[in-house]
């Protein structure tokens, strides 16, 4: 006898995706042939991937060592290429406020 769908375990939702993956179903064909809602496999196929993505990510600091090239490479101008062909040089001087109107100015063209 079949259990109802909706009564599943989060343990036999991750046995009936792992089933899937094997079977070479695809997903509607594989919930059609169990009786199952596609709505539902997809959405615990969903969380069982967050989780993985979740508990695998391990955030952590690394050493940065910042290294001059001389004052060559040094340059006093923000340098920017707009997406529709504008290249444009600002002063540093110029603070963020000004810097966005100017590119949004720039982009309206």
């Amino acid at each position: 006898m079949q259990q109802d769908p909706e009564n599943k375990s989060h343990i036999d939702w991750i046995n009936l995706i792992a089933e899937q993956e094997k079977s070479g179903l695809t997903q509607r064909e594989f919930c059609n042939q169990r009786g199952l809602v596609l709505s539902q496999f997809v959405y615990h196929r969903c969380s069982k991937n967050k989780k993985k993505t979740t508990q695998s990510f391990k955030p952590e600091f690394k050493p940065v060592k910042v290294v001059s090239k001389g004052p060559s490479s040094i340059s006093g101008d923000i340098r920017l290429s707009l997406p529709n062909g504008f290249q444009c040089s600002f002063p540093c001087s110029l603070d963020a406020i000004q810097v966005k109107r100017l590119v949004e100015v720039l982009l309206s063209c």
